[in-house]
């Protein structure tokens, strides 16, 4: 009887548990004004928080590696952190095969509480087409802070560039959420630009990442901007290491 009870008392909460597990929804990067009415949502499926796989979204799929590594001398005096990533790319709008072999660096020395950067932050990708005879590059890093403010945030800000197919992307991590105050300090996502104009946008707020491409670029844009969005996704970025704990 004391048991019936007890299992009866445990009846609304788990009617409630569905509703509860609906509201977790995962946190959305922000974006420029109206700029999910003309892109495209891009899923990607098989990261998963995985360092090696097979992964795919819509009219694509490829291979990925990725891996890093810190090294700590009086830890956390002198403490460096590295990593590499590949990826190969193919599908409906990649006339050729796409790889690509990409290396992170960071080191850091740490006197008190506070922390000189006497190497930043830089990660580089070079990117080969099947069939073409020189390589694109995507540089991607952490600039010097701008102000007080933003010094005083402390945050991972990432900037860089990307040359694919002729076609020239700035790049500019992105630290603030959808309908949110909060502010990550790192990145959260990227926007990728072409001018002063968001062409696309990655977003890593979960274990598969999810790109965002604008409809009315032409095919070559496309075709430049997927490759660098992969390069984004398979960077495993010191300031998101497990390996700092």
């Amino acid at each position: 009887m004391v048991r019936l009870l007890r299992l009866r008392s445990l009846v609304p909460g788990l009617l409630l548990l569905p509703i509860v597990l609906s509201a977790l929804t995962v946190a959305r990067i922000e974006l420029p004004d109206g700029f999910d009415a003309i892109s495209d949502r891009l899923a990607v499926k098989g990261f998963g928080g995985r360092n090696k796989g097979h992964f795919e979204f819509p009219g694509h799929s490829g291979e990925f590696t990725r891996k890093e590594s810190r090294l700590g001398v009086f830890d956390p005096l002198l403490v460096s952190n590295s990593g590499k990533s590949s990826f190969s790319l193919t599908g409906d709008l990649v006339e050729n095969t796409v790889s690509a072999s990409c290396e992170m660096t960071r080191k850091a020395v740490t006197v008190g509480i506070v922390t000189f950067d006497p190497k930043k932050m830089l990660y580089e990708c070079e990117l080969r087409h099947a069939n073409a005879t020189s390589m694109d590059r995507l540089l991607l890093g952490h600039p010097k802070p701008s102000g007080f403010k933003e010094r005083l945030l402390a945050q991972e800000r990432r900037r860089g560039e990307a040359q694919v197919l002729g076609q020239h992307f700035r790049i500019e991590s992105v630290h603030r959420y959808q309908g949110s105050k909060l502010v990550s300090s790192a990145p959260a996502g990227y926007w990728i630009m072409q001018g002063e104009s968001v062409v696309a946008a990655v977003e890593l707020t979960d274990v598969d990442p999810v790109f965002y491409v604008r409809r009315d670029i032409g095919p070559e844009v496309r075709r430049g901007v997927l490759p660098v969005a992969l390069g984004l996704a398979v960077l495993r970025d010191p300031a998101n290491s497990a390996l700092e704990d």
